[in-house]
């Protein structure tokens, strides 16, 4: 047992102490960063650092004002990014073959399969908001319907859409009210006969985001009157049941967005209220620990530090975050081990998230990123989208799970509660089931798509997503640039921009270094440009820009390894923003459904209980290959057939490690693990593109001691 000891002392220094020192030094400079900018809106300016003709700076300067794009009034807070409105970014590439893909799967068709969108008896599209059904259903499914049309400009959907924000800006009432009547009584949830406010907070997103796309007034007039009547509201009548308490801080968000357009000094007031009616998010502890309202709501406090000002608002964000990851999160993948909903003791990178989990984390990212302009959300944001979210559908979007883990060997029909905290079918892939889900996964790629690019206080651009796109903004005097971006990222480490313009046109470009990246490089047309950036910080570029000018930026990658010192010093491979899973045979058998819309589950054809073989004195030397394919023709890399990187490691399987009693893959145990078993190589493809995997591996050290695995 004592050299056990030494030996997991010293593989945990070698392969895991700086990873931990970094973290958390990450975490710490990003807080003390925010605080200072707190003090100081012109933070980011004074600490860049010149490098010839480049900036590098923490963050865009807040001390200004961008003449173009609604931003924060004052005495709210100034934004760090600004959204830009819905349609100025047109993706291509892998992104827009997803957005088509959702359009033309289950989700774009839903209406023909769900019942909850079941026109003719809903309350979201009767004037007087009667009708047999219409909770969050309907909402859930428009705010990624309606950005999905935008995004493809596809005019069809962009008609169906209407025809649902017609019904909810049809439906206002005398007082103010809008919506289904029976959401007055809280026939959906616990509310109990008083107004149940969850589902309008996801109307007014979708309400938002059709302003922003068309102008329309009446959405200004429809917010004001409701947001009018709920000023009105008693406080101990505010804000009841479960569901509008938790998730308050959407409502703030679309209070701040209204007072940002109108100037009207009483949505300060209706602010205040719902901030105090809201979960204390903004506090030390979780409130609570249900894995959506955690990746929806831990933001809150930096929302209402807009209008607070105060430093600990801001820091509850960030505070709330870490302590779910170093809870339950010590996985790779971005997310934690919600399941339903947290449980001590279940943090095994088996245990899952929701589908609705992931994408509402995504948008808190989004949003924090333009509330704080730190480069962590950006990573974080990057982190769930690429390793989590597309695993989470099947590749043609036929169907959707409603839990996805980091790793999952099976994705059948079975019940595997309790080893997971939901009873029932969770892992099948079906678009008829999954409620919540089904509907909610819609947001995940159209808003990644809306947040490529963000406008910046000083009217420049910032590129914050890289992604085969174009933007067309209004920058400097008013000039209109488009600027196209050609890349493969995440999967490749060069990204050109080619500015686009009718007269030259001076203004910052702001260039994201994202936070595994050391080095990056720059150069405008062929020359190179001198800077020294480093992870989590902008490279500025101010200078008069010419009609066919060309930046060409490189974020070189290389792999890396990740010990979870947590979850028995497992080790995760990434390389860039990608991380890697072993590449397990799928075999999809279908079970229900129809012939268009199957319901399946997918059961492996290989095995999958290997250990990584790594070098103990310097696991960084073990034996990795890249395998670098030719790009998909058809624009699918979150396939195993379409990847265009693979890695080959070194690996033995551990026969003891099997599915558990819950049809589970066993808990896993410490490393480094004992195997006698036959070195094999193995592939391991993108998180992304496996639907089975397994991305948290144990150990093998060859030639030292190790921990004999028990058989569960």
């Amino acid at each position: 047992m004592r050299r056990d000891n030494k030996l997991m002392a010293r593989f945990r220094d070698r392969c895991g102490a700086a990873a931990k020192g970094l973290r958390q030094m990450a975490w710490v400079a990003a807080v003390w960063s925010m605080a200072t900018a707190t003090l100081c809106p012109a933070y980011g300016v004074e600490e860049k650092e010149r490098r010839g003709p480049a900036t590098v700076v923490d963050r865009p300067p807040t001390g200004e004002h961008n003449d173009h794009y609604v931003g924060n009034r004052a005495p709210l807070r100034p934004d760090a990014l600004l959204k830009l409105p819905v349609g100025s970014i047109r993706p291509r590439g892998w992104l827009r073959k997803q957005l088509r893909l959702q359009a033309d799967g289950f989700h774009g068709h839903l209406g023909e399969i769900s019942g909850f969108l079941r026109k003719e008896g809903n309350s979201w599209l009767d004037p007087q908001g009667r009708g047999d059904h219409g909770w969050e259903e309907s909402p859930y499914w428009l705010k990624g319907y309606l950005n999905c049309a935008y995004a493809l400009g596809d005019e069809k959907m962009i008609a169906e859409a209407k025809v649902w924000i017609e019904g909810a800006l049809g439906s206002r009432k005398p007082d103010g009210w809008f919506g289904p009547d029976k959401g007055r009584k809280g026939i959906e949830s616990d509310v109990a006969g008083r107004d149940d406010l969850w589902p309008n907070m996801i109307v007014l997103c979708c309400l938002q985001d059709y302003h922003s796309a068309t102008g329309d007034k009446r959405v200004i007039e429809l917010m004001t009157r409701y947001f009018k009547y709920l000023h009105g509201v008693p406080e101990d009548k505010y804000l009841l049941g479960w569901w509008p308490k938790m998730r308050g801080g959407d409502n703030l968000y679309s209070i701040y967005w209204l007072y940002n357009r109108t100037g009207d000094k009483w949505l300060l007031e209706l602010a205040e209220k719902n901030h105090r009616r809201t979960a204390r998010w903004d506090e030390d502890i979780i409130y609570d620990w249900h894995n959506v309202n955690i990746s929806q709501c831990f933001g809150e406090g930096a929302t209402w530090w807009l209008q607070s000002h105060d430093p600990k608002d801001l820091q509850s964000a960030y505070r709330s975050w870490e302590k779910v990851r170093d809870s339950y999160g010590q996985v790779p993948g971005g997310m934690f081990g919600g399941d339903e909903g947290c449980r001590k003791g279940y943090d095994d990178p088996r245990q899952a998230i929701e589908s609705c989990g992931i994408v509402e984390k995504m948008r808190s990212d989004e949003t924090l990123i333009a509330i704080t302009g730190d480069l962590l959300w950006a990573d974080g944001c990057e982190d769930a989208a690429y390793n989590m979210l597309p695993a989470a559908l099947t590749a043609d979007f036929t169907g959707v799970r409603y839990l996805t883990a980091p790793n999952q060997v099976v994705s059948d029909r079975q019940n595997h509660n309790p080893g997971i905290n939901n009873v029932g079918a969770k892992f099948d892939m079906n678009p008829w089931s999954h409620r919540c889900c089904q509907h909610n996964c819609g947001q995940g790629w159209p808003y990644f798509a809306e947040h490529l690019w963000y406008a910046t206080p000083d009217n420049g651009l910032a590129a914050v997503f890289y992604n085969d796109c174009t933007v067309t903004a209004k920058v400097a005097d008013g000039k209109t640039v488009t600027i196209d971006q050609t890349t493969h990222y995440p999967f490749d480490e060069k990204v050109t921009l080619t500015i686009q313009a009718g007269a030259a046109a001076k203004f910052p470009l702001y260039l994201r270094v994202p936070g595994w990246c050391e080095r990056p490089a720059v150069a405008i047309n062929g020359k190179p440009v001198t800077v020294e950036a480093e992870p989590r910080q902008f490279i500025v570029i101010t200078r008069q820009w010419d009609n066919g000018d060309k930046l060409e930026l490189t974020l070189p990658t290389k792999v890396r390894f990740r010990v979870w010192e947590k979850n028995h010093h497992s080790v995760s491979v990434d390389r860039g923003p990608l991380t890697y899973s072993l590449k397990i045979g799928e075999n999809y058998v279908r079970f229900g459904g129809s012939d268009r819309w199957p319901a399946t589950e997918i059961y492996p054809t290989t095995p999958w209980n290997y250990g990584l073989i790594l070098d103990g004195e310097k696991p960084e030397d073990s034996r990795v290959k890249v395998h670098q394919r030719d790009w998909p023709a058809d624009d699918m890399p979150w396939t195993h057939t379409g990847t265009p990187l693979q890695l080959e490691m070194q690996a033995r399987t551990i026969p003891q490690w099997t599915l558990d009693r819950y049809g589970l893959c066993a808990v896993l145990q410490d490393s480094p693990v004992k195997s006698d078993e036959k070195e094999e190589t193995i592939m391991l493809i993108p998180m992304g593109a496996a639907r089975l995997r397994i991305s948290s591996f144990p150990v093998i050290v060859v030639g030292e001691v190790a921990h004999e695995w028990s058989k569960p």
